[in-house]
């Protein structure tokens, strides 16, 4: 088998054409977009799943680059390559939290573009010096302008956190953004791509008339890899990732797509693969949280933090659509930016109620989540949590409930005093966190008919029933008493996986597991 390039890192459509990399076709995607839909799109995506090259590939497309596109499907849908001026604007470029770096940073941009038609923006607004641009392209060239907006948010979501700065930068893309609603009879087509809408920064009035096919079915497999792309595609380097790790396709096609599928993004239900983390897998051949790593997650932790974040809001949330439009500053939640950024997906639809239910993609995000939450609700420190986190893999992969529990009672013991778990339910929280962030499904205040359940935790081959007793007088034996009771593993008879009843006593003063006991389920 002959090994392929993969674009690792590489978002420029050309390049990737003429240094042989691999290409994921979705040219009939592009000219369908281009051609059928309408001319003024938005297109809300995660980070790193492949809005940037989708730009890309519009602005060489509109360009009329016909070379570019041989042997994809567009070549044989496109008759009349026609060429436009094209207006590319990389927002990312204006990434920092400054309004004034955003403001020099969009500057330099335009400048760039004006330069090429010599003109001058000097004294004029940003909204008037595009308008001016769009006019001259059109009047030079005889053809309308494309104008393409990749990553228009860059800036926002550095900002969430601060009203200020926020309001400085909706001042800018009010005056920025202006001619995409007024300049339409001198405009070809419009894209704007980034994670959050324009209606929940509060200035979707200066352009109201995009329309937003980010949830719309037809659309849904636009970016990323669809289940069938990866299969049809990527055949062979499954079987040699395959072969490193001796397994079969078959079981290689299974971890991947419990590491990386997983994502929809619209009642549709398509099921997308990450891109950035399936181009490194067979890049280098090695399974690894490639997204999730790929940078410090500073804007979730903003997120979460701005909108108080629980953790049992995280999975099996229900939420109608129009949650997913309403502004930051009226945001009661931080469900939607979630979902938006890639932490959370579509698991469901209910289309006479219009409700989404929403929760984690995959192990990737999984295992990344819980890791990034960690600090929030325990200690700060990486090398204790790393420490903490070897230790508890080898227990996990081990199937050995007492070296965990040992694991996490070491932990808590070296908490500082002044942190706030006090509370039952605090501990149930405390030890989802632990748990999940070395990738063992945990949920808490489990509800049968009798009752709720403290800690439920399942990994491949078991079930671990959890009733904690935060008291100096009750026992072990008292929390194996109340699962029985209660009857909290009647809902697990039905499946293969042994059971596990673990009675769990906290201390209220020093603040960690004091003993426990197992018991298995026959």
């Amino acid at each position: 088998m002959v090994r392929r390039r993969f674009p690792v890192g590489v978002q420029d459509f050309e390049k990737i054409i003429k240094d042989g990399f691999v290409y994921v076709d979705k040219t009939e995607y592009i000219y369908d977009l281009a051609n059928n839909y309408g001319n003024a799109i938005f297109l809300s995506r995660p980070r790193r799943f492949g809005k940037s090259l989708l730009c890309s590939t519009l602005r060489h497309y509109f360009q009329g680059h016909k070379d570019l596109f041989k042997g994809l499907a567009i070549e044989k849908l496109e008759k009349n390559w026609t060429e436009y001026p094209v207006f590319h604007f990389d927002m990312s470029r204006c990434k920092n939290d400054d309004p004034k770096y955003v403001s020099i940073s969009l500057n330099s941009i335009l400048k760039d573009f004006e330069d090429k038609y010599g003109l001058s923006g000097e004294n004029a607004s940003f909204g008037l010096r595009l308008e001016k641009l769009i006019l001259t392209a059109h009047e030079r060239t005889g053809n309308r302008a494309v104008l393409i907006f990749d990553e228009y948010d860059s800036p926002v979501l550095n900002v969430i956190n601060d009203p200020e700065k926020m309001d400085a930068i909706r001042s800018i893309y009010n005056s920025f953004y202006g001619p995409v609603k007024s300049m339409g009879d001198h405009l070809r087509f419009v894209l704007l791509t980034g994670i959050t809408k324009f209606s929940q920064m509060s200035i979707f009035s200066t352009i109201n008339n995009l329309a937003n096919i980010s949830m719309l079915k037809k659309w849904e497999g636009l970016c990323g890899i669809t289940a069938e792309e990866l299969q049809r595609d990527f055949k062979d380097d499954i079987a040699r990732l395959a072969e490193n790790y001796n397994l079969a396709p078959d079981e290689m096609l299974q971890r991947l797509r419990d590491r990386y599928d997983g994502y929809h993004f619209g009642p549709g239900m398509v099921d997308v693969y990450n891109p950035f983390s399936i181009v490194n897998t067979f890049a280098n051949e090695v399974l690894d949280d490639y997204w999730f790593a790929s940078a410090t997650p500073s804007a979730l932790i903003k997120i979460l933090d701005k909108y108080s974040f629980k953790l049992t809001d995280i999975e099996n949330t229900q939420m109608s659509s129009r949650i997913f439009d309403q502004p930051f500053d009226n945001m009661g939640s931080a469900i939607a930016i979630l979902y938006q950024s890639g932490y959370l997906t579509i698991k469901d639809y209910d289309f006479d109620y219009d409700l989404y239910t929403l929760g984690i993609p995959n192990r990737e995000v999984y295992s990344g989540l819980y890791s990034t939450l960690m600090p929030l609700y325990l200690d700060k420190s990486d090398v204790k949590n790393d420490s903490f986190i070897n230790v508890m893999m080898k227990a996990i992969i081990g199937d050995d409930i007492d070296a965990a529990l040992t694991a996490v009672q070491s932990y808590l013991s070296s908490l500082p005093y002044d942190l706030s778990n006090k509370t039952e339910r605090d501990f149930e929280t405390i030890l989802k966190v632990l748990f999940d962030c070395v990738g063992i499904k945990t949920d808490t205040e489990v509800r049968n008919a009798r009752g709720r359940c403290d800690v439920v935790m399942k990994n491949r081959n078991t079930i671990y029933v959890l009733e904690l007793k935060i008291s100096t007088t009750a026992t072990v034996d008292d929390a194996l008493a109340q699962i029985d009771e209660k009857n909290y593993l009647i809902p697990y008879w039905d499946d293969p996986r042994r059971k596990v009843k673990v009675g769990v006593t906290v201390d209220p003063e020093t603040r960690t597991i004091k003993e426990w006991k197992k018991v298995h389920s026959l």
